[in-house]
């Protein structure tokens, strides 16, 4: 994979006793090994269940920080920040958005343009959602076919 020059990643990872992948951990586990990667396009959305209280859960800041000074190109990304840390979400992805899919959404997400999606699923099983955030969701997804709503209580 070192002759690599593109590569499209849309992505779920679910991990226990783990914590999200983020900019660092990207660079260091995938992209050290693609030296002439030139266009990197992605969504990866990672799903924590943590048994054990002393596992950090970076921040969305920390998320958008461990993106810096990297050879990225702009981010988005959404953490789910709850005091109750043993499940956990986070999306991180490539902008502008590629794909049609937009998975796994929580209260998290802050909005933004996404003109590609025709279908997003959301899931409630941190907290529930409010009428604010479907606004979000309705002025996000302009081009909205599908809404899907997983809810894993």
């Amino acid at each position: 994979m070192s002759n690599l020059a593109e590569l499209t990643l849309f992505l779920f990872v679910k991990g226990i006793n783990s914590t999200y992948i983020d900019g660092i951990h990207l660079n260091d586990e995938i992209l050290v090994r693609m030296p002439r990667l030139n266009k990197f396009t992605f969504s990866i959305t990672t799903r924590v269940c943590n048994r054990r209280s002393n596992i950090f859960l970076p921040s969305n800041d920390d998320i958008q920080r461990s993106f810096i000074e990297r050879r990225y190109q702009q981010i988005g990304s959404y953490a789910d920040d709850s005091t109750i840390k043993i499940r956990a979400r986070c999306h991180i992805y490539s902008l502008p958005y590629q794909f049609h899919m937009f998975h796994n959404v929580t209260n998290s997400f802050q909005g933004g343009i996404f003109n590609k999606v025709r279908s997003v699923i959301i899931a409630d099983d941190i907290c529930p959602f409010e009428h604010e955030f479907f606004q979000i969701i309705s002025q996000s997804f302009p081009f909205l076919q599908t809404l899907s709503i997983q809810n894993d209580k």
